[in-house]
């Protein structure tokens, strides 16, 4: 694992061109920064803007699990979801937790000559928004790599929380400067299962 790690490192510059204008909005945005950023995964995360004790205990435990998320692979642009983070690893963490949670994925390859400040201003209002509407357990957004790729990912608590999202003034937005910012995008959706006593989740792709 610490190969992995020291390789990503190495690799920090072409993954996060845009590192010194994550600082300087974050010092001038007058939204509140909403990253951590991870240095092993080389991912911008958020968790859970709440108590998760507050959550009922499968998904108060799954929340909590989330926190442990990192990717597994240095072609987590690219490869399937499921296999891009530790997904199982948390799952052997919380064994007797049974439950079905939301999964959007937001793949993109942005223009060379897009508008990186109004992006991530537009990704900061939809996101506090999201916070705001309520469900949103864990968000993660990459930097870009070489070919201008990018992966945006959303855990909810249900489906129901990010249809809620969807429809606020932010997001929509947000989603109107796709056309403009990216010469391609697609959106991946999945539930989440798992059982009680299972050490795995199972991911199934919603189509519509």
């Amino acid at each position: 694992m610490n190969s992995l790690f020291e390789h990503l490192e190495r690799l920090k510059t072409a993954l996060f061109p845009h590192d010194l204008l994550y600082n300087m909005i974050e010092k001038t945005s007058p939204y509140t920064a909403i990253y951590s950023y991870n240095k092993d995964s080389h991912l911008k995360f958020s968790s859970f803007d709440g108590d998760a004790n507050n959550l009922d205990h499968n998904d108060g435990e799954f929340t909590n699990s989330l926190k442990n998320l990192h990717i597994i692979t240095t072609d987590y642009l690219r490869v399937p979801i499921e296999e891009a983070f530790n997904w199982n690893e948390l799952a052997m963490s919380i064994p007797d937790v049974k439950g079905e949670w939301y999964v959007v994925a937001f793949r993109s390859i942005r223009r060379a000559d897009a508008d990186d400040i109004a992006l991530y201003e537009a990704d900061s209002r939809a996101h506090e928004e999201a916070k705001l509407n309520g469900g949103l357990l864990k968000y993660c957004y990459s930097g870009l790599n070489e070919r201008r790729e990018c992966l945006a990912m959303c855990v909810w608590l249900n489906r129901d929380y990010a249809r809620a999202a969807n429809g606020k003034p932010h997001h929509i937005a947000a989603m109107s400067l796709a056309s403009k910012m990216y010469d391609t995008y697609a959106l991946e959706r999945y539930r989440l299962l798992k059982s009680n006593g299972e050490l795995f989740f199972k991911f199934e792709k919603i189509i519509s």
